[in-house]
């Protein structure tokens, strides 16, 4: 990753000889490390998917490996791609929800997928079936632990002149998996959180047995105590988090990792901008939902400043980049831009203004981290990583089969990939589901530079996010024919999201057969409840604050052969290729879409 004022050097479209055998090199270490390492797991040793790669090993019983192969990386490496076959959540399932028995014992879990017990227990933002998938993962050693290590760094770097940095992350979990040795006592607590959640309590060490200590300190770099880390209320999160940092001259930099969440932040100060100026004049923070458990020791750090109170009261909230007056120093926002989330950029440029860059920390999903920035100026522009775990490549359109995955060095520019993942936590050859594009290497070691595209499209995993959930195209269908018992029978529709509320939302653009009913006005409740039935994260965001209820638009009928119509004379191609999207983000389709509404009805 670049700083200011650094760019890397243009990628480049084919690697040199010295290039191709760097990677090749890099690769074969981390399988020769894997294999190593997590030959131990109970994963390894068990897993059908795995049993011709143990044969071609040797592997006995009690787990020795053939010391001729994996002296040999070449072959070890040549063995692992004939012989592995790809797999998905559907083969680790079975051993995770092990830590999910009553009682959970360490002996059943120890070793499961790597060596040891894992820190955290992770759970993604959602699946296609809308039940959130969870893995375990493990500490490593910092050789396999770059990635992780480069960009907690970045994220928080210590200033040379005392400015600050306001950190929006949480260290709330879902639940604790509490593990059992053979006495019956407690052996292990280990929480099931955010990958971001457990990544920090990771690298800092920080164990759940800890929480009530932690909730008492506030770190010196930092604007907000950490305390609100363990504020589950969004509003109230976002809220006190904004208090600290209009309140701190200094503050040089901001993380909320997703340009939504920003865009929420900017809302919170600048929708409630007075009564943060009355409270720092004061001292007092305010009654909020959900922040008695930690309001000691949030006093403890908020202290009345009439001074500052008065400052602030002369900036001009209404100019544009007017958070530059508040935060003169400020120079950096942590906020991925790309795909579906630069839509709320324009909105977040009232704040900030055009000057102030929004950067972005890498890709990273529940399996692993899969790649850094690679160009700060082009936000959808990644560098894959190499050091840490095996990343390979299926070609969209190949046969989803094992002999059909390439390597690196062999990708081409222009092509797009499914991710394959060999992880340090115990994935073999997994399935991402994830289309990134290939647009060059990085002439200094090789490494693929990528644009992430979407999840794969004919998987139907495609859908909307506004917090920690993914709702799919699958899902959304599913609950508008739900809601047709209350809107009549919906001849199209479609999605988007919608920031228009202080709380961001689903909205549902649908044309009806029929004319509109008067029990269409319940439809947004319905949709809430059957979002809610089909996907546990939805519900749960959804009770802290973070997502608002859905807003139903009912178009003027014909919209969608009108929208039809229209793709064939902008694109020039045939009506018959023209499919109306589930999920709309392009701004030109939502103002065709805006154009044609007739009524709407909301929570």
């Amino acid at each position: 990753m670049t700083t200011a004022g650094q760019f890397p050097p243009q990628p480049i479209t084919s690697l040199t000889a010295e290039l191709l055998a760097s990677l090749q090199q890099r690769t074969q270490a981390v399988l020769s490390y894997l294999v190593k390492t997590n030959s131990i797991s109970t994963y390894f040793k068990d897993a059908n998917s795995l049993s011709a790669f143990r044969d071609a090993l040797g592997l006995t019983t009690q787990g020795q490996l053939d010391s001729d192969l994996l002296s040999d990386a070449d072959q070890l490496f040549s063995t692992y791609r004939d012989t592995v076959s790809l797999t998905d959540d559907r083969d680790y399932r079975p051993f995770v929800s092990r830590f999910f028995e009553q009682p959970c014992r360490t002996s059943a879990v120890e070793h499961l997928m790597a060596p040891g017990m894992p820190f955290f227990i992770v759970h993604s933002s959602g699946t296609s079936g809308g039940t959130p998938k969870c893995y375990p993962k493990y500490r490593h050693p910092e050789h396999m632990s770059t990635s992780t290590s480069h960009v907690m760094t970045a994220s928080n770097p210590v200033s040379k002149n005392s400015g600050k940095n306001c950190i929006v992350y949480s260290l709330i979990s879902r639940q604790v998996v509490t593990s059992l040795n053979d006495d019956g006592e407690i052996d292990r607590r280990m929480p099931v959180c955010l990958m971001s959640t457990g990544t920090v309590r990771m690298f800092n060490d920080m164990y759940v047995d800890r929480d009530p200590i932690y909730q008492t300190v506030k770190i010196p770099n930092h604007s907000s105590p950490m305390a609100v880390c363990y504020i589950q209320n969004y509003k109230s999160m976002l809220f006190v988090h904004a208090l600290f940092a209009v309140q701190e001259r200094q503050l040089e930099l901001i993380n909320t990792m997703f340009a939504t969440v920003f865009r929420d932040f900017c809302c919170a100060v600048g929708g409630n901008w007075d009564t943060i100026l009355d409270c720092i004049e004061t001292g007092k923070i305010p009654d909020l939902e959900g922040i008695s458990h930690v309001r000691e020791n949030l006093e403890r750090y908020f202290k009345a400043d009439p001074q500052r109170a008065a400052e602030l009261r002369e900036v001009d909230t209404k100019t544009s980049g007017w958070f530059t007056k508040v935060w003169p120093d400020l120079h950096t926002v942590f906020a991925i831009s790309s795909g579906l989330f630069g839509m709320a950029v324009p909105e977040i440029q009232h704040y900030i203004g055009p000057d102030i860059p929004l950067n972005t920390l890498g890709i990273t999903c529940s399996e692993a981290f899969l790649a850094l920035p690679y160009d700060q100026r082009d936000p959808s522009l990644y560098k894959v990583v190499g050091s840490d775990d095996i990343i390979e490549f299926l070609p969209e359109h190949a046969p989803e089969e094992s002999q059909y995955v390439i390597q690196s060095w062999n990708v081409e520019v222009g092509q797009r990939y499914e991710i394959i993942l060999t992880t340090r936590d115990g994935f073999w050859r997994h399935r991402l589901n994830d289309i990134v594009e290939v647009v060059g290497f990085d002439p200094r070691d090789g490494q693929p530079i990528i644009h992430y595209i979407s999840v794969r499209s004919k998987l139907h995993l495609g859908g909307l996010r506004v917090a920690n959930e993914i709702t799919t195209e699958d899902q959304l269908r599913q609950v508008v024919v739900s809601a047709s018992k209350v809107l009549g029978t919906v001849s199209e529709f479609c999605t988007a999201l919608d920031f228009r509320m202080s709380t961001g939302r689903y909205a549902f653009y649908v044309e009806l057969q029929n004319e509109i009913p008067p029990s269409a006005s319940s439809a947004p409740h319905l949709l809430h409840d059957v979002i809610s039935e089909h996907n546990v994260n939805y519900r749960t965001e959804s009770l802290c604050g973070k997502i608002g209820k859905p807003v139903v638009r009912v178009v003027r009928r014909g919209t969608f052969g009108e929208y039809r119509e229209w793709k064939v004379r902008e694109d020039n191609i045939a009506a018959g290729q023209i499919k109306v999207p589930t999920v709309v983000s392009r701004p030109e389709i939502l103002q065709f879409l805006e154009e044609r509404v007739v009524q709407e009805f909301s929570a």
